[in-house]
């Protein structure tokens, strides 16, 4: 058995980057079927469980302020945006927040549509961080539409993890990433992730999924697991006299997410 030794004080994670310091950054997608709100808190929840756990994460956080129904504004003020660095007007570090030990966080609200414009331009932001010499163990990317030219202007040691609940439309969501996944032409199974339903439900959801990705795309699926998660009421807080009233646009409810969550995912991903 082959060990890999590490100087007194440093952890495995420490001494890989010491031994192999021009090792990439591992990006992980996380692909979510879900509302944005959840999205946010399904990205903020894994950062934090991989922190908690010792890894050095960078949070992406790409969901538009107008499209989230439950909060203000973004979870950590930034001044600028990841998309403004690949236009070169700003310098990496003024658009990455350091949080916490092992923490760091940034927006990127901007990327999809300078691309689009096509003025977004490489290198990709793995090697600007090696650049200024911010060593990561992970960034984390949570979103609704994993485009392949999006995910890959983050890096390219990427793994892919997708995240849908039993219903039509999520199920639906979960297809049209499947076929971006499908751009990648890689053997490896994506792990699914089924949140909320029954546990049959869950493994229907993830059987359905399974059967279509295989027959329109040649895509293997590897069920990661079933979480039992209940779905909330969304309410609007009055901040002047604290009254409650209904929401009228956006989805009626999203997923109160549990400890359990968190881990699963983690523990995919650190496996």
């Amino acid at each position: 058995m082959s060990t890999v030794n590490t100087p007194a004080g440093l952890d495995q994670a420490d001494g890989l980057r010491t031994l192999f310091g021009d090792i990439s950054n591992r990006v992980i997608c996380l692909a979510c079927a879900l509302d944005p709100d959840t999205i946010v808190h399904v990205g903020h929840g894994t950062a934090q469980a991989l922190k908690n756990a010792g890894q050095r994460t960078l949070m992406i956080d790409e969901t538009p302020l107008a499209d989230r129904k439950t909060m203000s504004g973004f979870l950590y003020p930034t001044k600028y945006d990841l998309g403004q660095v690949f236009i070169n007007s700003v310098s990496l570090n003024k658009s990455i927040r350091h949080i916490e030990e092992n923490f760091w966080y940034a927006t990127s609200t901007k990327l999809r549509h300078l691309f689009e414009e096509r003025r977004a331009k490489l290198p990709n932001l793995d090697e600007r961080l090696k650049a200024i010499n911010l060593e990561l163990d992970y960034i984390l990317f949570a979103t609704s539409d994993p485009d392949f030219n999006i995910v890959n202007f983050l890096g390219t040691s990427i793994q892919r993890i997708l995240i849908a609940s039993p219903e039509f439309d999520s199920l639906s969501m979960a297809m049209n990433m499947l076929r971006q996944f499908s751009i990648y032409h890689s053997d490896i199974p994506i792990p699914v992730l089924i949140l909320g339903g029954t546990e049959e439900e869950g493994q229907s959801a993830f059987e359905k999924l399974q059967h279509a990705a295989k027959q329109a795309m040649s895509i293997e699926l590897e069920m990661l697991g079933w979480i039992k998660a209940i779905q909330a009421s969304r309410v609007i807080i009055d901040p002047e006299d604290f009254s409650v009233t209904t929401p009228t646009d956006g989805p009626a409810k999203e997923f109160v997410l549990p400890t359990g969550f968190f881990k699963s995912i983690v523990t995919s991903i650190t496996k």
